[in-house]
């Protein structure tokens, strides 16, 4: 049985389930190194689950060392690292937990648009890479362009923060939120909700492969101070390199009024479309 880990975050637990799917396929017995093995309980194969590490493992299913590449996704570089060939599907096969959850959210007969709470970047609380956080009031803007359109669900744990330029601040939280389910969510309720929304919106974190899993429309909003960072780490977190599917899109976080409305609407279109389907 092989060992597998990747970063160690909830986006990165995602990202390797989308790997470790396909070893099963290919008849791996796996190992896998995580502190989310809710992420992967559904998989039907030989697993087991280890407390999260970085070494030893037999299979590293990571991007970090992609980063300065172009031409692949975060995806993709994960199972370039882990063995696979780049450009497979990353999609995740879920059913549903809190099925009290999932009806409560269908009862309320609009689009579910579910908004990632503003965090430090990284998980991290020593300043490291703290201009990567966008503007939220930008995302606050895209919040106010979707009242009445959707059903906008906040998810996230942790302090809701903001970068005042200098350094992270408390933040008050966003108006408009229909249901904050904030920091009251477990793994599998975050899973569920992912598997529910119709669309996302927020910034680069565990809210992209959350809806990637799922083929799932996503707004990022991007930092232009981070694609300006003196960090190269943080310069090379483009959109561009990070985001793998067509209908995942990005906005920088000084877009005038009028961009950032271009970009709701084209998420509330991708979103009718898929209510269409």
């Amino acid at each position: 049985m092989k060992s597998i880990r990747g970063g160690r975050g909830l986006g990165d637990a995602i990202y390797v389930a989308g790997v470790v799917r396909h070893l099963l396929a290919r008849g791996e017995a796996l190992d896998i190194c995580t502190d989310f093995p809710d992420v992967y309980r559904q998989m039907q194969g030989r697993l087991r689950f280890s407390a999260y590490r970085r070494r030893p493992a037999d299979i590293v299913a990571h991007y970090t060392t992609r980063r300065h590449m172009p031409g692949s996704s975060q995806f993709d570089d994960c199972c370039v690292t882990a063995g696979l060939p780049h450009g497979l599907e990353f999609r995740l096969d879920w059913k549903p937990v809190n099925l009290d959850l999932l009806e409560r959210l269908k009862s309320t007969g609009k689009p579910i648009i579910a908004v990632q709470m503003p965090r430090a970047p990284f998980g991290r609380d020593d300043g490291y890479g703290v201009e990567f956080l966008p503007d939220v009031y930008t995302i606050q803007r895209a919040i106010d362009v979707l009242r009445g359109r959707a059903f906008v669900v906040q998810i996230g744990q942790g302090k809701p923060e903001r970068f005042d330029g200098q350094r992270l601040m408390p933040f008050e939280g966003y108006h408009g939120i229909d249901l904050d389910l904030a920091n009251r969510t477990s793994v599998c309720d975050v899973m569920d909700i992912g598997f529910a929304a119709h669309g996302f919106l927020g910034q680069c974190s565990f809210i992209i492969p959350l809806a990637e899993c799922f083929a799932k429309p996503v707004l990022l909003v991007w930092s232009r101070r981070g694609l300006k960072s003196s960090h190269e780490v943080v310069r090379q977190m483009t959109p561009q390199k990070i985001l793998h599917r067509p209908t995942s899109r990005a906005v920088i976080d000084d877009c005038s009024d009028q961009e950032l409305r271009v970009s709701i609407n084209a998420l509330c279109e991708q979103v009718g479309s898929a209510l269409a389907a």
